[in-house]
C-alpha cells in the first residue's frame, strides 16, 4: 500500500517517516514498527499507527514518546494542548504533553476525515468533521468541551476542499462549482462551472481546476481562463501540474498551461507529491524515491543519509505528585464494573473502581510512577485499555503478583516491579 501525506519536506509511506533536503536532494528517514495511518505536525509531529500514537522530535527524529491504543482510529490532529484520535464512532483527547487519555466524545457513525487542525480554527473547542454517506457528503461540527454536536450540513458530494486561516473561511469543490462557506456553515459566496472537477488548488488570481483527463484555469467569478485536455488512453493521477498513469506522465507548464514535457513511466512511478513549482517527490511500485524536474522531466535518487533508529527514545517525565494509571474499562452499570473489575483481580493485578460526577465506573489500575512500566504490564498481561495521568490515589493495602515470572509489589498505591526496589 503506498499510502503517502506530505508537509513542506515531510513525506509519509507505509511505516516510514521521510524527510526530504531540497537543496542536496537527500533524505532522512525513520520506521516505525507499523504503517502510519495518519500524521499531525506543529512542531513535533505526532504519528498514528494501528496500535500506537508517537510523539517524534522532527529534528533529529528521536522517538519522545508512545502510548498504546485499545482500537484503531483512522484521524488525528493536533490542537494547543491536545491531540484529537477519531474512529468511526467518536472522537478520543488526549493530552499533548504526555500523550494520555483525556475524555471521549461519541459520534454518529461514519468514515471520518479531520478537515482542518483545531489549533487553526479561531474558536478552538470546535472540531469538522467530514464523512461521506453513498454519493452525500457530511461536515458535522462538534464542540469538544460541550461534548456534542452542534452543527450538520450536507452536500450533493464534496470533490475537495481547502481552508484558509487568514480569511476563516472554507472553499469547497462539488459538481455545481466552487463555495466559500464561513466557520458556521452559512455560504458566502459560490463560482458555478460546467467543469467536471476532481481537485482544485489555488493559483494565481484564481483556481486550477483538475480531473484524470484536463486541467483548467478560472478566475474568482468561475470564467475559463485556460484549458488543457490530456488525450489518453486511460485515466490519469493527478497531483498539482503533474498527471500519470502506468503508461506516461505528463508535466504541465504552469505559466502557458501547455503539455511541457511527455515521458514514458518506465520506473512505475505510483505516487507523485509537489514540493514546489519547479520538482515533485516519486515514490515507485519499488519503494525508490525520485525527485522529478518539472522542466526537462529527467528522474533523479536522492541520496539516502543515515536516519534515525526507532529505539532511541526520550521520554520526558512530568513534575508533581500524579501518577500513571491504566484504565481498562468504564460502565454505566455498577454490577458489570464489579464483574469487570473482579475478573481482573483474578488474575493478579490489584484493579479498582472509581467514579465521577458522570456516573461512570472506571476500572482502573496503578499508579505507575513511569508510563515505560504501565505500558510494559499491559503488553504481559494483554490487556487493552487508556493510560491516564491523574492525582495519586493512596491505598492502605499492599500486595505482592507474578505476571509472565515477573515479581511486582503494591505498595502505598504505587505499583513497583521487583529489581527497581
Amino acid at each position: 500500500m503506498f499510502a503517502f501525506c506530505i508537509f513542506a519536506t515531510l513525506i509519509i509511506h507505509n511505516q516510514k517517516i521521510i524527510q526530504i533536503d531540497e537543496v542536496n536532494l537527500s533524505s532522512q528517514e525513520i520506521s516505525l514498527k507499523e504503517e502510519i495511518i495518519d500524521y499531525a505536525l506543529d512542531e513535533i509531529i505526532y504519528c498514528l499507527t494501528s496500535h500506537n500514537v508517537y510523539s517524534i522530535n522532527p529534528l533529529n527524529f528521536k522517538i519522545l514518546d508512545h502510548t498504546p491504543l485499545p482500537q484503531k482510529f483512522n484521524n488525528i490532529a493536533v490542537g494547543p494542548k491536545e491531540i484529537f484520535l477519531v474512529s468511526a464512532s467518536e472522537i478520543i483527547i488526549l493530552d499533548k504533553k504526555n500523550l494520555v487519555f483525556k475524555t471521549g466524545i461519541g459520534i454518529e457513525p461514519g468514515d471520518y476525515q479531520i478537515m482542518v487542525s483545531p489549533s487553526a480554527i479561531p474558536q478552538k473547542n470546535l472540531i469538522y468533521l467530514l464523512t461521506q454517506q453513498e454519493k452525500r457528503s457530511i461536515i458535522r461540527i462538534i464542540d469538544r468541551v460541550k461534548e456534542r454536536r452542534i452543527k450538520t450540513k450536507s452536500f450533493v458530494e464534496i470533490k475537495d476542499f481547502h481552508y484558509s486561516p487568514e480569511k476563516r473561511y472554507f472553499i469547497i469543490l462539488t459538481k455545481s462549482g466552487l463555495h466559500y462557506f464561513d466557520l458556521n456553515l452559512n455560504i458566502k459566496k459560490s463560482i458555478n462551472f460546467n467543469f467536471p472537477g476532481e481537485k482544485f488548488y489555488l493559483y494565481e488570481n484564481g483556481f486550477i481546476i483538475t480531473n484524470h483527463q484536463c486541467i483548467c484555469a478560472i478566475d474568482t467569478n468561475g470564467r475559463i481562463i485556460d484549458f488543457q485536455p490530456l488525450l489518453m488512453n486511460t485515466a490519469l493521477n493527478n497531483t498539482g501540474f503533474v498527471f500519470w498513469n502506468s503508461n506516461s506522465v505528463v508535466l504541465i507548464d504552469p505559466l502557458t498551461l501547455r503539455i511541457s514535457v511527455v515521458l514514458p513511466n518506465e520506473k512505475n512511478i505510483c505516487e507523485v507529491y509537489s514540493m514546489n513549482r519547479k520538482q515533485s517527490i516519486c515514490t515507485t511500485k519499488s519503494g525508490e524515491l525520485l525527485a522529478l524536474d518539472h522542466q526537462t522531466g529527467s528522474l533523479i535518487n536522492l541520496l539516502k543519509e543515515e536516519y534515525a533508529q526507532v529505539t532511541q527514545q526520550e521520554y520526558r517525565q512530568l513534575p508533581g505528585d500524579s501518577l500513571f494509571y491504566l484504565q481498562l474499562g468504564a460502565f454505566s452499570d455498577k454490577n458489570s464494573a464489579t464483574h469487570f473489575c473482579d475478573s481482573i483481580n483474578r488474575i493478579g493485578i490489584p484493579a479498582f473502581i472509581e467514579t465521577g460526577n458522570d456516573g461512570l465506573y472506571r476500572i482502573k489500575v496503578g499508579g505507575f510512577s513511569d508510563k515505560t512500566l504501565a505500558k510494559e504490564m499491559m503488553e504481559t498481561a494483554q490487556i487493552t485499555g487508556w493510560i491516564v495521568y491523574q492525582p495519586k490515589r493512596e491505598s492502605e493495602v499492599d500486595s505482592f503478583f507474578i505476571l509472565d515470572n515477573e515479581e511486582y509489589y503494591f505498595q502505598k498505591g504505587l505499583i513497583i516491579k521487583k529489581e527497581e526496589q
